[in-house]
């Protein structure tokens, strides 16, 4: 339940992430709509796949100590999840042992991690194949040829509503693979003095026209 994240972590100060671009960004795909909690669904999911309370499914998700938010994370899909009755091991370490052992050892099951991702996006390093690798950030594996392709082929594109056109079906490929489950995507949240002017909220940020402040 993407939803109570937002509203536990954040107070609702935050959206449900669709997929690997931002909204509001290039390649955003409109048409993937918001995932949907259907537990009656994953209750017969499970049992078809051999699963029910007596025999439940288990499994660990890892991520780094020193960040409480995705420890918090972990806990709250912890609970949802034991309503499916499907336990949930959550194994924390240091940042360093946690890139070493984890990201880059590729030693998990399932892992919560998070990403700054620029306006442009740069599908290259997550989800082009050759990207996994040791050190490279397509650490789940992922591959797909037609995500490859369309990778490839957005490098020497540069007319942007046909770059556009093509980041929004490597979105939707990818979603539809699930090789991560997105989560959340937090708001900014900045506090400016009253005397300050002009402030113009901007998908970019408040600071996008900072050049232009000036004290009343």
């Amino acid at each position: 339940d993407r939803k109570e994240l937002v509203n536990i972590l954040y107070f609702g100060y935050g959206k449900v992430c669709k997929g690997p671009f931002l909204e509001g960004s290039i390649g955003f795909n409109k048409s993937v709509k918001t995932p949907n909690v259907n537990l009656e669904k994953a209750r017969k999911l499970l049992k078809e796949a051999g699963y029910d309370k007596n025999t439940p499914f288990s499994f660990e998700v890892a991520t780094n100590s020193n960040n409480d938010t995705r420890i918090k994370v972990a806990e709250i899909i912890q609970h949802q999840l034991k309503k499916i009755d499907v336990n949930v091991k959550i194994r924390t370490m240091e940042w360093q042992a946690f890139l070493n052992r984890v990201v880059h050892g590729r030693n998990y099951e399932t892992l919560i991690m998070g990403w700054s991702l620029p306006l442009m996006p740069d599908p290259y390093n997550l989800w082009h194949s050759d990207a996994d690798k040791k050190g490279g950030f397509n650490f789940v594996g992922y591959k797909n040829e037609k995500v490859n392709m369309l990778i490839e082929k957005s490098e020497s594109i540069i007319d942007r509503k046909k770059l556009d056109k093509n980041f929004q079906e490597i979105f939707k490929l990818i979603v539809n693979d699930y090789p991560y489950l997105f989560l959340y995507i937090p708001d900014s949240i900045s506090a400016v003095n009253k005397k300050i002017s002009p402030i113009e909220p901007s998908f970019l940020g408040i600071g996008h026209n900072r050049l232009k402040w000036v004290i009343n």
